[in-house]
């Protein structure tokens, strides 16, 4: 066993290092490795071939239709710039011209992006090739009511989605920290979908009796998730040909594809997702060491919450989660903040019920989080802000640390989890 080791992590684009000595050294936590021989490439040819409860690519897709691919924003990397060539190769092969495809960027509520990040998001010689497309939530004109789902919902979509003779949803499978999955369906919802639509659906995380997250919006949950059965119950109204669902490991590498019926290929997705990202843990830790896994995961604190919300399945009430966050885009949001104005918990919990907007699960989840443990957050957000949000700033590693050792008794414990988007702690009892 070592006595002091230097352990590397990622913030933002850079690394950080900090030693650790052996009598704290719990575990490091990690997605279990993939063992894959095949080529990205050999993968994606053999799923296209062979897909989930749907006919073989080839025979979907017919000459003189139009044809959507959409795909992520920013902050969720897929493996596009991989994949995106050889589907629209395929595409060819079957009839379907360059001019008949577009492509979507599912932006969600999210802002929209520069030239050179539209580059990165698929690659650099597709938008020479295919029209690229942003949705943007809040453009009246270009959504389409569709109707109501059983949870009163209004579905409001993205007309373009609509509009397309075939539609391929083309993202990436992981775990979303209240909706239990993300890729499949949510990128039509609330990828693709109405402001109101994705604000309704969101709040239906929330217990209106005391202001906390229904338990069954977590990560790992999709059967009684209320915003994952909401997002189902919408895609009545959406009709999606294809599916190309991605799993990517820790270093951002297609190492698993899934292809065909929109539900049921997800599915599967989703099980290789938890047998890989959730890692089972015996006893929790005083002291809980995480990084992002760097920029994009860190982009904004927004994206970097479900990192300190997978840490924080690791740590003991009362411990310390120390996160690595670089948040060069700051929070990400522009109603975040508003929700740490309110005196009290009753005025807290009423305007959750009648002024619910996006983004405030996470300002509820938050809450939650600093209420039970410590948090120290290495980033680059304003000391102010990072005090509002009821968390402990420090400007570096070195900082950081010190403030968290402060905190802790001389034989406390730690967890260090270098990729804390991807790795989802699960307490085996």
């Amino acid at each position: 066993m070592f006595r002091l080791a230097e352990i590397t992590l990622a913030c933002g684009r850079g690394k950080l290092r900090f030693n650790l000595a052996a009598k704290h050294f719990r575990d490091i936590l990690k997605p279990k490795v993939f063992v894959e021989n095949q080529s990205s490439e050999d993968l994606i040819s053999q799923s296209l071939n062979n897909p989930t409860h749907s006919k073989p690519f080839g025979q979907i897709f017919r000459t003189d239709r139009t044809t959507l691919i959409i795909v992520p924003d920013k902050t969720r990397n897929c493996g596009a710039p991989v994949f995106l060539p050889l589907l629209i190769e395929k595409l060819n092969q079957s009839g379907v011209t360059d001019s008949d495809i577009k492509i979507m960027l599912a932006n969600g509520s999210h802002i929209s992006h520069t030239s050179e990040e539209i580059e990165k998001i698929v690659g650099p010689k597709i938008p020479h090739r295919i029209e690229i497309v942003e949705h943007d939530c809040k453009n009246s004109n270009e959504l389409t009511f569709l109707g109501t789902t059983k949870f009163e919902t209004p579905i409001f979509i993205n007309r373009q989605v609509l509009a397309a003779d075939f539609v391929i949803v083309a993202g990436a499978a992981v775990h979303h920290y209240f909706a239990g999955y993300g890729g499949g369906l949510k990128m039509i919802n609330p990828g693709c979908a109405g402001y109101e639509t994705i604000t309704r659906n969101h709040a239906l995380t929330i217990d209106s009796e005391n202001g906390t997250i229904d338990p069954k919006c977590r990560a790992g949950v999709l059967a009684g998730n209320p915003v994952q059965e909401d997002i189902k119950d919408s895609m009545r109204f959406v009709r999606v040909d294809f599916l190309f669902e991605t799993i990517l490991d820790e270093h951002g590498k297609i190492v698993k594809v899934v292809c065909g019926d929109l539900f049921r290929a997800h599915e599967k997705a989703c099980e290789i997702v938890d047998a890989h990202y959730k890692i089972s843990i015996h006893e929790k830790a005083e002291l809980v060491v995480v990084s992002c896994g760097g920029f994009p995961r860190d982009i904004n604190f927004i994206q970097a919450h479900k990192s300190i919300q997978n840490a924080f399945q690791a740590v003991k009430e009362g411990g310390v989660i120390l996160v690595l966050a670089e948040c060069e885009q700051g929070i990400g949001s522009e109603t975040f903040l508003d929700w740490f104005n309110y005196p009290d918990d009753s005025s807290f919990r009423e305007a959750l019920v009648n002024n619910f907007t996006l983004n405030a699960t996470t300002a509820v989840s938050l809450k939650m989080k600093t209420r039970a443990v410590k948090i120290v957050i290495v980033s680059t957000l304003p000391e102010d802000v990072v005090k509002r949000l009821g968390m402990l700033p420090a400007a570096n590693l070195e900082e950081g640390w010190k403030i968290a050792r402060k905190m802790l008794s001389d034989n406390f414990k730690c967890f260090v989890i270098p990729n804390g988007s991807l790795t989802l702690p699960q307490l085996i009892s």
